[in-house]
């Protein structure tokens, strides 16, 4: 075991969280151990329970990792624009399919929270729907997006949108006439978002 990374906290927290995120996504958290995490990362068992106590913390700790640059971007835009602004709702659809574009450990993660029916992600992502959905409410009340539907649902349904792309993509590849990720996120784009213009700009 790596002993010395003891004296850099930082880095050995790092280690156990990537060993970890690799670990779950591959196999389950229920099928995983705290000495299999040990080992990948090149730590002692002792070193984790020290950083994160329990395997439960050390999950949630995981999901908080994963989503962490995404969730502070997006955040930050959110607080960045007050203004109704149509276009950041096209803007953070954008995000987030690119973030998962990029990242499929995180696709595979989200696979298992849903199956697992892990309530803990909702609230860690509260703020950022909330806010994603005020700002989609206040152009709604400028006259900029359509006023009949629920923010909060538009918000699901892009994320819905997204993940669900990139986790059933093994399944629809061999669908005739399947674009590839670009193509997919252009139509979702046009079909969502002239879905939400008002009766007016229609």
């Amino acid at each position: 075991m790596d002993t010395p990374s003891a004296r850099d906290p930082e880095a050995t927290r790092a280690r156990i969280l990537d060993a970890a995120l690799e670990l779950f996504v591959t196999h389950g958290v229920a099928a995983v151990s705290v000495r299999e995490i040990a080992e990948t990362s090149g730590v002692t068992k002792s070193l984790i329970h020290h950083h994160f106590g329990t395997k439960e913390a050390l999950w949630t700790a995981v999901k908080a990792h994963a989503f962490a640059l995404y969730a502070e971007e997006q955040l930050a835009e959110l607080e960045a624009r007050p203004v109704p602004d149509a276009s950041l709702l096209e803007t953070s659809v954008v995000r987030y399919f690119r973030f998962l574009q990029q990242r499929p450990e995180v696709v595979r993660l989200l696979a298992w929270i849903h199956l697992d029916a892990d309530e803990g992600c909702s609230e860690m992502d509260a703020e950022l729907v909330r806010l994603g959905a005020q700002r989609i409410r206040e152009a709604q009340e400028a006259g900029l997006l359509r006023d009949d539907v629920n923010p909060t649902h538009v918000v699901t349904l892009f994320v819905h949108a997204c993940s669900q792309w990139f986790q059933t993509k093994a399944h629809h590849s061999g669908w005739p006439g399947i674009g590839d990720d670009q193509a997919y996120l252009d139509d979702f784009l046009r079909i969502f978002m002239a879905g939400l213009l008002p009766p007016s700009a229609r």
